[in-house]
Formats: C-alpha cells, sequence, structure tokens
C-alpha cells in the first residue's frame, strides 16, 4: 500500500468513527483496555485466559516481564540477561526466542516493532507502568493475530484517573539498582489527563575482565488525554504519546562450562564494546462510539517507531577460523585454545584471523495501523449473541543496514585495527497486511458457544540493496533485487464452555494456528500452520481451579535463523521448514485465599505446567536451526529450550498494613538443541529452583515502604547455552523502595 493511500484511509476512518464515553464515574476512572472484561468474564469464557491485575503486581514489584508471567500456566520462558530488557516468551511450546510466535500487545494495539515484517520483538514496554498483564491461548487468541499458533499478551497501561491521583515510586538496589516512577492525573469536566516518567538504571550484575559498567539506563515517558463528547451519543476521544529510550552494554557472548563454575558471572574482555541503543516512539489515538445501549464500535490509529544500534561481538576475522560458539564449546580443541585467549584478554591478537569482528546491527522500524471493532448484543434464532467483527489494515517495515570491522586484541583491550568498515546485511523488509475476523459467543442453556473465523491478507516485499545499488547487473541479479509474496489463509476456531454447576464447568476449543513466512524468503518456505486443541475444568468454590489439556498438531513448524540462535551472519533472518511436530501437556493454576487469625489471611497462587514436544518426520539440518549445522534431526527427537516440566508458587501472609511474600519458580532441565532420550551434558541446561521473597508495610495510607529480594538463596543457574556459551541467571539482587500517593 503507498504513503499516500495509507494516510487517506486513516483520514477517511478519523471522519467517521469515534471512541466511547464511559456511563459512571467509577469506569471513567478504569480508562484501561481490558479485552478479557476482568477476572468475571475469564471465569466462564471459552478458551483459556489470564489476568494479572494491579494487586498482583504490587505483590513482588517485579520490573521483570519474565517473573511476571511466572505464574501464568502454559508459558516457557528464556532468560537472557537478568532484567527482562529483551524477553524470549513461548506459548505451548512454541520458541520463545524474542517472543516472536506470540502477539504482542499494548492497550489492544500490536506493539511489536514490525510484526509481520520482522516479528522478533526486540522492544517490550516496561512492565513498571502497566496495571494489569492478560494472557490469552487457544481459540481465545484467534481474533487478535497476527500469529495464532502460541497465544497473545496484552499489557494494559495506567488509566486516566476520575480523581486527581498521583504517585511517586523510589527503588534503590543491589549493583546500584535505581528506579523511579512517577504519575500524576486526573479528569477535569469532559476532559482527562495522565502523565507518567519512568527512569531505571544499573551497573550491573555481569563482570567484565576490564572493570567496566555491564548494565543498562532506560527512560520512558508517557501522556495520555481524553475528552467526552457531548451529544446524541456517547463518545470518547482518547489520544496516547510516548516516547522510550535504553543504552544496555549488554551481549550475547557467555562463558565455557568451566569458567561458568569457577565465576559465572564473568565476562570476556571481547564482548567489552558490545552495546544496545534504542529509541522507541508511540502515537495511538482511540475513538470509541455507542450508537445503541447494546452496541459500540472502537477505533484505534497507531503508529509506532523504533530505531536500534546494537554493537555486539560477531565473530573471528577469516573464513576458516572457528566459530565462537564452537570455541567456548570446546576451548581445548586443536587451535581453539589460542582463539579462547584472546577473547579472555589473555593473549594479544596477532594477524587478521585472531582480530575480532564487531558488528553493528543497525535497524529502523516503523509499524502503524488502523483497527476498528464493532460489538452488539443481540437475540436472534431464540438465543443470545455477543457479536464481535473486527478489520485491521497493517502497515510495518523494517530497514536493515549491518556493519562490522576489525579490531586487535591488545593487552586486554579492544584496539580498531584500521581496516574499512564492511556492510554485511542492506535490505528493507516490508509488509501490508488486511486482517478481519468474526467471532459469535451464543449462549445455549448453561452453555456458551464461540465461534470465530479470521481472515489474512498478507503483501510482502524484501528489498536488497546492495544487489540493487550493483552496477552491470545481470538478468538474474536485476530480478533478484525485490523478492515479493502474497498470503491469504482462513483461520477457523470454536470453543465452548458449559457451567455445569455454580461452582464447577467445563471448557474444550479447537482452532487453526498460523504463523506467517516473512519477507524475502525462498519459495520452498512454508507457513507455520497447525491445527490446536484445549480441554479443560474449572472450580471455584472458594478455591478458583483451572486444569487444562492442550495439544498443538503442527503440519509445519518454520524457524528462522537469527544471531541469537547461533546463526552465521550470512545466513540471518532466513527462514527454514521443520516438518510436523506434536506439542502436547497439562496446564494447570489453584488460588486460594485462607483466613487465619487476628485479621491474617494466608494467599495460595500455585502453577504447573507439562510440556512435551516431538519431531514427527527427520531430516538434515544444514543451517543449525535445531540442531548443530549438518546434523540429523530425528523423529521422536524433543525440541530445544522447551521444560517438560514448570511449577511456580507465591504464598505468604497479610495483614491490613503489611504483608510477607515467598515466591518459588522450579523449571526442569532443558536441552540446548533438538534430541532424544536422556540429555548429554554438553547439550543440557540443569533444572533450577529460584526463590523470591517480598515485604512490604503500609505507614500511612498515602506511604508505603517496601523490600523484594530476588533469587534469595544466591542460587547460581544456566538459563542458556546459545548463542555463544553459557549465560548465568540473576544472582541475588535486594531492592528497597517507598511509594509515596497524593
Amino acid at each position: 500500500m503507498s504513503s499516500f493511500a495509507f494516510r487517506s484511509t486513516l483520514s477517511f476512518s478519523m471522519l467517521f468513527l469515534a471512541s466511547t464515553s464511559m456511563a459512571n464515574e467509577e469506569a471513567v476512572e478504569l480508562q484501561q483496555v481490558y479485552i478479557t472484561g476482568g477476572k468475571d468474564q475469564i471465569q466462564t469464557q471459552p478458551g483459556s485466559a489470564t489476568l494479572i491485575d494491579q494487586a498482583a503486581l504490587e505483590q513482588f514489584e517485579y520490573t521483570d516481564i519474565h517473573r511476571v508471567l511466572n505464574e501464568v500456566p502454559g508459558i516457557n520462558i528464556q532468560e537472557e540477561d537478568g532484567y527482562g530488557l529483551r524477553p524470549n516468551i513461548g506459548m505451548r511450546g512454541s520458541s520463545p526466542e524474542r517472543s516472536k510466535k506470540i502477539v504482542i500487545m499494548e492497550d489492544g494495539v500490536l506493539t511489536g516493532p514490525a510484526p509481520y515484517s520482522a516479528s522478533a520483538a526486540y522492544y517490550f514496554p516496561n512492565v513498571s507502568r502497566m496495571s494489569a498483564v492478560e494472557v490469552f491461548k487457544g481459540p481465545s487468541a484467534i481474533q487478535y493475530g497476527p500469529s495464532t499458533v502460541a497465544g497473545a499478551l496484552n499489557l494494559v497501561s495506567r488509566g486516566i484517573p476520575y480523581a486527581p491521583q498521583g504517585e511517586i515510586d523510589m527503588q534503590l538496589g543491589s549493583f546500584d539498582y535505581q528506579r523511579l516512577n512517577a504519575y500524576y492525573g486526573e479528569q477535569i469536566g469532559d476532559f482527562g489527563y495522565l502523565i507518567e516518567g519512568l527512569n531505571v538504571s544499573t551497573t550491573g550484575f555481569k563482570d567484565l575482565d576490564n572493570g567496566e559498567d555491564t548494565g543498562f539506563e532506560r527512560n520512558d515517558f508517557t501522556l495520555k488525554t481524553s475528552y467526552d463528547l457531548n451529544g446524541k451519543y456517547r463518545q470518547r476521544l482518547a489520544l496516547k504519546l510516548g516516547y522510550a529510550d535504553e543504552n544496555s552494554d549488554e551481549t550475547y557472548v557467555g562463558l565455557t562450562k568451566s569458567d561458568f563454575d569457577q565465576d559465572p558471572n564473568r565476562r570476556y574482555a571481547a564482548s567489552s564494546l558490545d552495546n544496545m541503543q534504542w529509541e522507541h516512539t508511540q502515537f495511538q489515538l482511540s475513538h470509541v462510539f455507542e450508537p445503541t445501549l447494546t452496541s459500540q464500535v472502537t477505533t484505534d490509529v497507531y503508529y509506532n517507531t523504533f530505531s536500534r544500534d546494537w554493537f555486539k561481538l560477531n565473530s573471528f576475522n577469516g573464513s576458516s577460523v572457528p566459530s565462537i560458539e564452537n570455541i567456548l564449546s570446546n576451548p581445548n580443541l586443536g587451535s581453539n585454545n589460542s582463539y579462547y585467549e584472546t577473547l579472555a584478554g589473555e593473549r594479544n591478537s596477532t594477524g587478521d584471523a585472531t582480530q575480532l569482528m564487531i558488528g553493528n546491527n543497525g535497524r529502523d522500524y516503523i509499524s502503524q495501523g488502523i483497527q476498528t471493532k464493532f460489538n452488539r448484543d443481540l437475540f436472534a434464532l431464540g438465543y443470545n449473541h455477543q457479536l464481535e467483527v473486527g478489520m485491521r489494515i497493517h502497515s510495518d517495515e523494517v530497514k536493515r543496514n549491518h556493519t562490522q570491522q576489525a579490531y586487535d586484541m591488545v593487552n586486554g583491550e579492544l584496539v580498531l585495527a584500521g581496516s574499512a568498515l564492511e556492510t554485511t546485511t542492506r535490505n528493507t523488509g516490508e509488509a501490508t497486511a488486511i486482517a478481519l475476523y468474526i467471532k459469535d459467543d451464543i449462549e445455549i442453556d448453561n452453555t456458551t458457544l464461540s465461534l470465530g473465523l479470521r481472515s489474512e491478507n498478507i503483501e510482502s516485499k524484501l528489498t536488497d540493496h546492495e544487489l540493487a545499488d550493483k552496477p552491470n547487473k545481470t538478468a538474474e541479479e536485476e530480478a533478484a533485487v525485490t523478492n515479493s509474496s502474497t498470503q491469504n489463509v482462513l483461520l477457523p476456531g470454536i470453543g465452548t464452555f458449559t457451567q455445569i454447576n455454580e461452582s464447577f464447568g467445563i471448557l474444550a476449543g479447537i482452532h487453526k494456528g498460523f504463523v506467517a513466512v516473512s519477507p524475502g524468503q525462498e519459495g520452498s518456505v512454508d507457513a507455520e500452520e497447525s491445527i490446536n486443541y484445549e480441554l479443560g475444568f474449572r472450580l471455584h468454590n472458594g478455591h478458583q481451579i483451572e486444569v487444562v489439556a492442550y495439544a498443538n498438531d503442527y503440519s509445519n513448524l518454520k524457524e528462522s535463523c537469527s544471531f541469537s540462535s547461533g546463526c552465521a551472519i550470512d545466513s540471518l533472518d532466513e527462514e527454514f521448514n521443520g516438518g510436523e511436530v506434536l506439542v502436547y501437556g497439562l496446564e494447570a493454576n489453584w488460588k486460594y485465599s485462607h483466613e487465619l487469625a487476628g485479621a491474617l489471611t494466608l494467599p495460595v497462587n500455585v502453577t504447573y505446567t507439562f510440556t512435551k514436544t516431538e519431531f514427527q518426520n527427520s531430516f538434515t539440518d544444514d543451517n543449525g536451526v535445531f540442531k548443530e549445522a549438518g546434523q540429523n534431526v530425528e523423529e521422536g527427537d524433543e525440541l530445544a529450550y522447551v521444560p517438560t516440566h514448570r511449577l511456580n508458587i507465591k504464598t505468604g501472609i497479610q495483614a491490613e498494613k503489611w504483608s510477607l511474600m515467598l515466591g518459588a519458580l522450579y523449571q526442569g532441565e532443558m536441552r540446548d538443541q533438538a534430541g532424544q532420550g536422556t540429555i548429554a551434558d554438553a547439550d543440557k541446561i540443569d533444572s533450577y529452583l529460584v526463590l523470591d521473597l517480598a515485604t512490604k508495610y503500609q505507614i500511612k495510607p498515602e506511604l508505603a515502604v517496601y523490600c523484594t529480594v530476588d533469587n534469595l538463596m544466591g542460587e547460581e543457574y544456566v538459563v542458556a547455552a546459545q548463542p555463544m556459551g553459557y549465560r548465568p541467571g540473576k544472582p541475588r539482587a535486594v531492592q528497597l523502595g517507598v511509594k509515596y500517593s497524593f
């Protein structure tokens, strides 16, 4: 779609569509975008859904989305930096890498840098400024797209308060950790506003050999305004503007197993220049219109930008040099030891082969669109219906400008070698998508039957600028400058929930899953498709229990080659077919609050996830996406980075003015690469148990102090061995905080 056509579409829609005013003061105070409809609706929803509300978020005051999501069943997570800067979130056995297989939204709007043309989510909103988190799996996620195999995640930002309200939240902690979060807002007649700012920083818990910092600093600013339009119909117009940035000294480089065992928080000198800098801007104009008491039209216009410079160690110079991953996996094999000593700063570079290539994966993203949905409650054919029809016109792009340059290791420091700057990738991926869906929840006695159908029409292309600028191109090269494709898919789904009695209900569902092919892929690459099933029950009799069994039957599992998974530079962003895969498991959640003597309560929240994965076919993995390059993936092999067992427990004691909470996460062992049978030590990520502690005291209604301890017992554990060696989880960290409300 041309930029003129896209702007025209937005202008036309803004002339005819608008956003809803709330019916009473309480509704105006809660101007958040809850897709679930709240806790009551979740209890009867045909499909899996979890709501983590503000009270749950404040129990441990987590700023890492990984730790927040530990209480959600069906989640599989791969930690990376210990702070959740670039989350890796999967659902129901999907690849967690950069959360690329799930839908990520903020206030119901796609928030990934380029969800269609480059789905890896290198930007993720700061959870500190959120008031709730919603998670959907199974048929519940089909209306959100574009990826419908695994699930969807919606982050609910702070709403505009009805009465004047503000808060200052300050935190200090281990590793020079500092966080300041402040907001203020109010409703003045028909006009409302909210201003919020966040700054968080740390010098980092990893120790570079040269003593430099390994931490980060983040800033985040949000402005919200709303206006109630008085007239014949109830309407509301809302505007959200956001700006965020980050400067982090993070790296993909890990350690050899021997070095990890000696000091898991060490970082080699060769990673001293690794650094990520990014800026993100956000624009969202929302407009809700209520033509009748039983119908509503909601429209969002959005425009997000994300620009990053990602400096990192790529490789040693030269084509015949072993990869850094191979060197760290086998530091004593052949000539690997000399290269290892150069990585560690113990040996100087002695020639081109021992020079280190430091690259900048610079990228600029745009994600923009307009979406509208129509909701109507009606009685037809003898039954009550809750009808929702939605449409989204979306366009996004990613401009890649990847470069690298040679550095010498000199006395433990990286020194520019003086060679020319080399361009490794220069292209633009673009996608335009028109998505339509219809969902009808039909009430039949004590059963809710949910019928859904989603369609996606995706036009994408990849332009190779290096090839385009090449003089005297052949006809074949000229044709390869631009690679265009079109994808059309229909995704049906059906879910049911039957209320057997006042406290017990059964849910079931089946839907088609889909993940689109990214721009510029070979014609042999197929979309990811699956048929997904779920069956379970909910019990609410003082105890809240939900148990769901599920199976995702992939006709084709698609995986992409990325630097974070250890792929070579010349294969980055290429996608490959994995064929037939079966993923099945069990999700369980139990919540209970027991009354103790003296107005004390003992809350319990237990979440358990069991996951099994199996390739249903054999093939040779030529690119190292599932196994080491050149090895065979065999029928029966399990996927990497999906643990079989995951258990999370949150409990403690709560009183009127104070609370003491303990959280425990157990994650079972998992594979570093696809395989079956007993996991060899070289391919195993060991199981671990991490305890977190949180205590809070309400000094006055407006003043509270709190203390949190992440990893209370100081557990040393491995979170990943890709792409370059073993990386640690967050060590023990103590944070002290104070909240003042006004």
